[in-house]
């Protein structure tokens, strides 16, 4: 519980800190962006993660797919649906 509240403190101290230090529009766009793909599709995998846990059907959701589905979006899910069912 304390650790999350620290990680939380720190990020916000962080966004707060490149906004008043002055980052570029572009460049907060663009990490925005990353930021609300993540957060949806970590959302998509935990509704998928909910639906098919009747067929033994998981995606671990971490920090490693976070950062996998921020950078790919829904095709990152796809990729991750086949790498579950072949692979694993």
């Amino acid at each position: 519980m304390v650790n999350s509240i620290i990680m939380i403190s720190v990020v916000l101290f962080v966004i707060l800190f490149l906004l008043l230090v002055g980052l570029p529009v572009k460049a907060l766009k663009l990490i925005s962006k990353y930021v609300l793909r993540g957060i949806v599709c970590v959302m998509i995998v935990f509704i998928l993660n909910y639906a098919l846990a009747s067929n033994n059907f998981h995606i671990p959701i971490n920090t490693v797919t976070c950062a996998f589905l921020s950078v790919l979006g829904v095709p990152g899910i796809v990729a991750l649906s086949v790498i579950g069912i072949y692979i694993v």
